[in-house]
């Protein structure tokens, strides 16, 4: 894959996709792409870590408590009882 130098050209682009490059659901060619352009645009690398730093922040100050450890074990049982 050959990227040709666009600084600003695919911003629309990319700002769409960051959610998805984030949840790192792109496929490898956009994961490409996507981090070519945040490297060549300061507007969008700022508004990707902007939206990186705010979930994390989520991640850690959202979930004080965790669930018990037997949960996973009794929903994956239920869901077998149903098949």
């Amino acid at each position: 894959m050959t990227l040709e130098p666009q600084p600003y050209g695919r911003c629309r682009e990319t700002i769409v996709k960051l959610q998805t490059f984030l949840d790192r659901e792109l496929s490898q060619d956009e994961v490409v792409t996507v981090r070519y352009h945040l490297e060549q645009c300061p507007p969008c690398e700022h508004l990707f870590r902007f939206e990186d730093h705010w979930r994390r922040l989520i991640k850690v100050r959202a979930c004080t408590e965790n669930a018990p450890a037997t949960l996973r074990e009794q929903i994956l049982a239920k869901m077998r009882a149903k098949t």
